[in-house]
C-alpha cells in the first residue's frame, strides 16, 4: 500500500511592497523615541495624536534642512573643483615646425 503525500499548498502571493516614504519612516522613529520617553508614567499623559503630529512636523523639518544643507555642500564642492581651460596656455610647450 503506497501512501501519497498531499502536495504542499502554494505559498500565498506576497503583497507588493508599499512605496517607502522617508518622512513617514523618520516620523515613526521620532514618535517611538518620544513615546518611550514621554509615556513613562508621566501624569497627565499628552494626547498621542498630538505627539504623532509633532513627530511628522519634526521629520519634515529635518528632511527639508537636510536637503538644503546637501544642496549647499554640493554647490560649494562644484565651485571649488571646477576650473576652466581658458586659464591655461596649452600650446606653450608645443614644438613649432
Amino acid at each position: 500500500m503506497s501512501e501519497h503525500a498531499a502536495a504542499p499548498a502554494p505559498a500565498p502571493a506576497a503583497a507588493p511592497a508599499a512605496p517607502q516614504d522617508p518622512v513617514r519612516d523618520l516620523a515613526l522613529q521620532i514618535y517611538v523615541q518620544i513615546a518611550g520617553n514621554v509615556f513613562k508614567g508621566q501624569q497627565p499623559m499628552p494626547d498621542p495624536k498630538a505627539v504623532a503630529m509633532m513627530s511628522f512636523k519634526l521629520a519634515e523639518a529635518f528632511i527639508q534642512a537636510h536637503q538644503e544643507i546637501n544642496a549647499a555642500i554640493i554647490a560649494e564642492a562644484k565651485k571649488r573643483s571646477s576650473f576652466s581651460f581658458d586659464d591655461f596656455d596649452l600650446g606653450a610647450g608645443a614644438k613649432k615646425t
